[in-house]
């Protein structure tokens, strides 16, 4: 790898060999007539355990780390065993409390949701929260020893529970800290985390008298729609995803976790072929209703664009399989809308601190490039979530055990090279364009309210000692170094390749007048050469375009 820290020479411009016309006419053609270019996509990140269990200046400080990285949301957990009263007690604490009014729970259970969400609407976040893990011990049949309450949580009490944090959080709750204010109002919620891993939700499986059926996602829809009636009941415009997905399960069933797929198509009560489940549970089933469907892609031992051989499963590189089936539920009447993905769960271990990790912090600071690519480039994808701004504290509850140290920064508060490589975000990769191979670039810089921001690529001198400003194509064949991203921060781009083997990095001209660099990229013979019309074309759900109309309901 090239030293991080080599400098830029200005204004050198570095030249390469020139596309012929036709070949950059075609290319400019391509990109001019893609949408892809003029694409968002939102970013959140989840650390509750700095941005919920700390002092209230080191809350501060991680809120503004975030938002300094360019971060659109912070996603919080809104814990129903930790905010419920009374909650390790087999017996529901009596009137006057309302399980769907916050002003009959204890202010502490609150408490620091509370300086969280404000802190985070202070600096100019948005927040969603999950509302989730665990349940009291008055809310399940059976409790766990050691207070993870997950076995059949009542799905009413679960939903009195979404009602009253969307009562508190619905911009008009006087703040009890600071009675002059009211509460930032919060509109986008999802339900429970991961329903389909036995750790979060029990139990998995149900054995019948034809077998074992997944039982995980009977549970949740209950538990989904009581939640997704109260929000709504507070605001209809309030969005709530379901499902908050792994990206895998055991490929035996009744043993392990229900893997995603096998999980949504129990959730729509229907079976492996799509056919209605004849199964009690499905009695009097109704179509779901969703705002956006909750995905996390981990594909912790692989690259972003590694696919899984298990059909059920959906690592990153296989979200289209989520999104197909999920456009084919719409189509069947089985849910009411095709819901988007947010994919709010995202990140790589690194070794060090992790022994056991495949990938070292320079290899996940250019998977952030390349996973952001992936997902802004599919057009049913709308949000990236990461996991953990900081590793946890050696000797905590997590150090040490994949896969927690997914962190932006070290546990002792330095930064990983991920770091940089999330404000300056970058990818390349050769493509086969006509005629010769070019380098693809993407790259994404804060833009807050700044609109589209002054980028420039550059390319590592031969002699590995300088960086070069690389000439990028434009729709009228000209070339540029300097160049504009669109109002969301994001560009798409290309330029020719000057050899098999190259090295790249994005600037950014941040608000200050001051050049700042993400991590370098190498590019080099081994990767994949895929077409560039494929490559920068929106990819298709099942070949369903923008008339699809929903299918009559069978129940």
């Amino acid at each position: 790898m090239p030293r991080f820290n080599l400098q830029a020479r200005q204004p050198a411009r570095y030249t390469t060999r020139p596309l012929g016309i036709l070949a950059c006419t075609l290319v400019s053609l391509l990109l001019a007539g893609s949408p892809l270019p003029q694409r968002t996509l939102q970013t959140t990140i989840q650390d509750d355990a700095v941005l919920l269990h700390g002092s209230d200046a080191s809350v501060k400080s991680a809120i503004a780390q975030i938002a300094h990285l360019g971060f659109n949301y912070v996603r919080l957990t809104a814990s129903w065993s930790a905010i419920a009263p009374q909650s390790s007690s087999p017996q529901m604490p009596a009137p006057p409390f309302d399980p769907t009014n916050p002003l009959t729970y204890p202010y502490s259970g609150f408490q620091d949701l509370d300086r969280a969400v404000v802190d985070a609407h202070e600096a100019g976040l948005k927040v969603m929260l999950d509302i989730a893990f665990w349940a009291p011990r008055w809310a399940v049949p059976i409790g766990s020893p050691e207070g993870e309450n997950r076995y059949e949580p009542n799905p009413t009490l679960f939903g009195d529970f979404a009602e009253a944090v969307a009562n508190r959080y619905d911009g008009g709750y006087v703040d009890p800290a600071d009675p002059a204010i009211h509460l930032p109002a919060v509109q986008l919620y999802t339900i429970w985390n991961e329903p389909n891993q036995s750790e979060f939700l029990e139990p998995q499986w149900q054995r019948t008298p034809t077998g074992w059926v997944a039982e995980s996602p009977q549970i949740y829809r209950g538990m989904y729609d009581d939640a997704y009636t109260g929000i709504k009941h507070v605001d209809p415009s309030d969005k709530v995803l379901i499902g908050a997905t792994a990206a895998d399960g055991s490929t035996t069933p009744g043993q392990g976790d229900v893997p995603p797929i096998t999980f949504v198509k129990g959730l729509a009560c229907v079976d492996q072929d799509l056919r209605p489940l004849s199964i009690p549970q499905c009695d009097g089933y109704q179509p779901l209703h969703a705002d956006g469907y909750a995905d996390h892609p981990y594909s912790l031992n692989t690259t972003p664009a590694t696919s899984s051989t298990v059909p059920d499963d959906v690592p990153l590189a296989d979200t289209s399989r989520l999104e197909t089936l999920l456009s084919q539920l719409y189509l069947d009447g089985r849910i009411t809308t095709d819901p988007p993905l947010y994919d709010t769960e995202y990140g790589y271990n690194t070794n060090p601190p992790d022994p056991s990790a495949p990938f070292n912090p320079s290899q996940q600071a250019q998977f952030v490039g390349w996973s952001t690519y992936l997902a802004w480039r599919d057009p049913g994808t709308v949000m990236l979530g990461q996991f953990l701004l900081r590793d946890p504290q050696p000797g905590s509850t997590q150090a040490g055990t994949s896969p927690y140290e997914t962190g932006l920064y070290y546990s002792d508060g330095q930064p990983k090279p991920a770091a940089q490589a999330f404000r300056v975000t970058f990818w390349a990769q050769r493509i086969l364009g006509p005629g010769s191979p070019l380098v693809l670039l993407f790259g994404r810089v804060p833009a807050g309210t700044g609109g589209p921001q002054i980028v420039q690529v550059q390319s590592l001198s031969p002699s590995g000692t300088t960086w070069e400003p690389v000439q990028t194509l434009l729709p009228s064949c000209a070339s540029q170094d300097e160049f504009l991203t669109n109002k969301a921060g994001y560009f798409l781009t290309t330029a020719p390749l000057p050899a098999l083997t190259a090295t790249y990095r994005l600037g950014w001209r941040d608000p200050a007048g001051q050049w700042e660099y993400g991590v370098p990229i190498p590019v080099d013979a081994s990767q994949p050469l895929p077409d560039l019309a494929s490559e920068i074309q929106p990819i298709s759900i099942s070949g369903l375009g923008p008339e699809r109309q929903p299918g009559s309901f069978r129940p």
